[in-house]
């Protein structure tokens, strides 16, 4: 009998094989059948295809045997069993809740309500240049979140930085230092990071999961499990996505930008989520946040949130972002009189121009052509005297 282990939802799959097949390894069977066959009959458990394709690796090497069974990790497999129209009214929604940082940043967040916030069921990617200050600030938000509010569970995923990195991290900011923290580093030895992080990170224990960082866990998908890029970006995009959806957990996916300001990693990505935090450098190198996208806060888009680390914590310049705010207003009042300005004078200008056109026709629609003789007999009978001009073939008024 193989052993029950692992997290919840290797022990579902564990659980599933050992009473449907009794521990025999499944023969001409393919892994698209065995995963159609896991989602009807295990109710209440939500895992990826690559998740059950790894999972039935490690089952195959404990109970032996040969077997036709078809492994592949090249690409999920298309699957139209629950494809339907949707009617939105009927629609079930998670609970969404919002958590607050009591920081500025919050009336960034959203714009939902004039508190702001961090809504819970999103995926919000972060992208900036290295040392603009993206994971400060990150680490930041969720530790005050956590502050604010003890009843939020919150969860920082580490793919780059080791135990000792984490040390020194903490002493630059000593506010993450009661933060939960998964340290992906400890398992690039492992053949199951992907385990780790779906059953540990985006489970639903954790209502926010800052994941830092996307690329370099795409990365390592691809040198420690031998994964292809785009189906490394497209599982851990979709993992996100149905975590969000699914669980209704907040997540924070940072995200890097080339030196020179491009964005790194799939439109997939950029275009599935629910907003993009860029962070940047302005002319003089001082740092400063904005949304290129918001779905919850459309009307925090474009608006520049300066802030500096002092003493180990962000703080953020509100005065100048307000002063940024009034003087947009009046540049937009002033572009507003400008164009309004300039319509008026265009519609008067072509009023005048159309006038003139009209007095010009009416004019010409009112002289005669006269030959001498009819000219001498009108003003013979109007005793009003016309100017006769001379032309080559004929005398005309």
């Amino acid at each position: 009998m193989i052993e029950i282990r692992g997290g919840k939802k290797e022990r579902a799959i564990r659980q599933w094989f050992t009473e449907k097949f009794n521990d025999q390894y499944p023969i001409n069977q393919n892994m698209t059948d065995l995963w159609d066959s896991f989602k009807d009959e295990v109710e209440g458990i939500v895992v990826s295809y690559g998740m059950l394709n790894g999972i039935m690796k490690d089952i195959k090497e404990e109970v032996g045997g040969e077997t036709n069974i078809t492994i592949s990790v090249d690409q999920e497999p298309e699957d139209l069993s629950n494809a339907e129209i949707l009617s939105i009214n009927d629609l079930e929604f998670p609970r969404f809740g919002k958590y607050k940082t009591g920081k500025f940043i919050d009336s960034l967040l959203s714009d939902h309500d004039e508190d702001g916030g961090l809504y819970t069921g999103t995926v919000n990617v972060v992208v900036g240049e290295s040392g603009v200050g993206k994971s400060t600030v990150m680490l930041d938000v969720i530790a005050n979140i956590q502050k604010q509010n003890p009843d939020a569970k919150v969860l920082y995923v580490s793919s780059e930085m080791t135990r000792n990195d984490i040390y020194f991290y903490k002493q630059k900011t000593p506010i993450i230092g009661d933060i939960p923290t998964l340290l992906m580093m400890d398992y690039t030895k492992s053949n199951n990071m992907d385990r780790v992080l779906e059953e540990l990170a985006f489970n639903g224990d954790y209502d926010i999961v800052l994941l830092d960082s996307y690329q370099d866990m795409v990365v390592k998908f691809k040198d420690l499990l031998g994964w292809k890029a785009t189906y490394a970006e497209t599982w851990l995009t979709n993992l996100m996505i149905s975590a969000a959806d699914k669980l209704g957990i907040a997540i924070l996916a940072i995200q890097h930008l080339t030196k020179g300001g491009t964005y790194v990693g799939s439109t997939y990505l950029k275009h599935a989520t629910t907003s993009m935090l860029e962070f940047r450098f302005d002319s003089s190198k001082s740092r400063y946040l904005e949304f290129s996208k918001n779905r919850r806060g459309g009307g925090t888009v474009g608006k520049r949130l300066y802030f500096t680390l002092e003493d180990g914590d962000i703080v953020y310049d509100e005065g100048r972002f307000n002063d940024t705010i009034k003087v947009s207003e009046i540049q937009n009042t002033e572009r507003e009189r400008q164009e309004e300005a300039e319509k008026s004078f265009n519609d008067m200008f072509l009023k005048i121009q159309a006038d003139s056109v009209e007095t010009i026709h009416e004019e010409e629609e009112d002289k005669k052509v006269f030959t001498i003789e009819e000219a001498e007999d009108v003003e013979e009978r109007v005793n009003i005297p016309l100017e006769i001009v001379n032309t080559n073939e004929n005398d005309l008024v």
